[in-house]
């Protein structure tokens, strides 16, 4: 009897660990969809000019890609040590009076988490 016990508190030790690792991706993706949006909104605010978006939300702008870095409790940090990396990516198109942008949202493992466009 005492051995099905502890089998049972195995198993519900194992589901325990896998349901808070389940949940921190969940996490993970909702905080990513929210700065995703955030960073296109402010996108179109400032219409693809990304030196004012990293004045407003900061990061770093070069040339045709916006970036920003956050730790793994979503606070601003350098992007080399970052554990979430919001990327702002310019896209050429045909027509010279719209302008697009790829954001996405991925871990430092380079999993992407989220990826909206916004033009």
């Amino acid at each position: 009897m005492v051995l099905v016990f502890a089998l049972a508190a195995g198993l519900c030790l194992q589901m325990s660990v896998l349901s808070n690792q389940v949940m921190g991706r969940c996490e993970a993706k909702d905080r990513a969809v929210m700065v995703a949006q955030n960073t296109a909104e402010v996108w179109k605010l400032n219409r693809g000019d990304g030196q004012k978006c990293a004045e407003t939300l900061g990061g770093q702008w070069d040339a045709d890609v916006w970036q920003i870095g956050y730790d793994d409790n979503w606070q601003e940090i350098d992007c080399s040590d970052a554990e979430y990396l919001v990327r702002a990516v310019s896209v050429v198109t045909n027509d010279p009076y719209l302008g697009r942008a790829d954001i996405s949202v991925e871990t430092a493992d380079g999993d992407c988490l989220f990826q909206v466009s916004v033009a």
